[in-house]
């Protein structure tokens, strides 16, 4: 199988994603808060890569329809109704409700991935379910790790090497790419010691050090929320097999 892996997001391109099952994974946070609002009964969830871009969109709803959540530094962007905290998305906030979502590094790696021809939202919350995709589809895929600030990040990167083991049942293949080696390597080292390994995450350290430590351990539970948010006609929705056919 065709598999490759960005460590950040910042260099890719159309080209780098047209006709690929891209699966954006950014472990902390935007990954776990989107698939804990559409868990919760969102309608969707509306990735924009700036606050410009969400303040158009808002602009033509009506304002009991959606809520705007994001981040900017970690903390919420003043004025909107909820930051990136998965455990704000709470069934009692956004049941029904469309969420225009717009992170400083999540958000703009699938702004960055909207030419592929299958995009879906990766963590360690739902790797079984995104593994589970690509072993279906079968077809050429990459892994945009969002990374922090256009740098490499642990979690994300042993996250990404999480899938690559267990599609590759443990094993590497011949001819893996760079990066695709280096995100098996690292998870493949590491594996047996996740929780120590997770604690050496640079975000992760600001996080519990800024009051986040529940939403660290949240976002680290492997395959807690089974569930697959695909990006369809701009938005982010919970996939079902009647979306696509599935290739051969």
């Amino acid at each position: 199988m065709d598999i490759e892996v960005f460590l950040t997001s910042y260099n890719v391109t159309p080209e780098d994603v047209k006709d690929r099952t891209v699966v954006v994974i950014d472990v902390l946070r935007a990954s776990a808060s989107i698939l804990t609002a559409l868990h919760n009964g969102a309608r969707d969830v509306v990735p924009v890569a700036d606050m410009a871009e969400a303040s158009k969109i808002a602009s033509n709803l009506d304002p009991s329809f959606y809520l705007l959540g994001g981040e900017r530094g970690g903390e919420r962007i003043e004025g909107y109704h909820l930051g990136n905290s998965p455990l704000e998305y709470t069934e009692a906030q956004v049941k029904g409700r469309t969420i225009i979502l717009n992170t400083t590094n999540g958000t703009r790696a699938i702004a960055r991935s909207r030419p592929a021809r299958h995009l879906l939202i990766g963590s360690f919350l739902n790797a079984g379910r995104v593994v589970d995709f690509i072993e279906k589809t079968n077809g050429p895929t990459t892994i945009v790790c969002a990374g922090t600030r256009n740098r490499v990040s642990l979690e994300d990167t042993l996250c990404a090497g999480m899938m690559l083991y267990r599609l590759w049942d443990g094993q590497e293949p011949d001819g893996v790419s760079d990066t695709a080696y280096m995100a098996f390597t690292q998870y493949r080292n590491d594996k047996d010691e996740m929780k120590i390994a997770l604690r050496h995450c640079n975000h992760a350290q600001w996080l519990r050090a800024n009051g986040y430590a529940k939403d660290v351990e949240y976002c680290l539970q492997a395959d807690a929320l089974p569930l697959l948010p695909y990006h369809k006609e701009n938005r982010l929705v919970l996939f079902n097999e009647s979306m696509i056919e599935p290739a051969g």
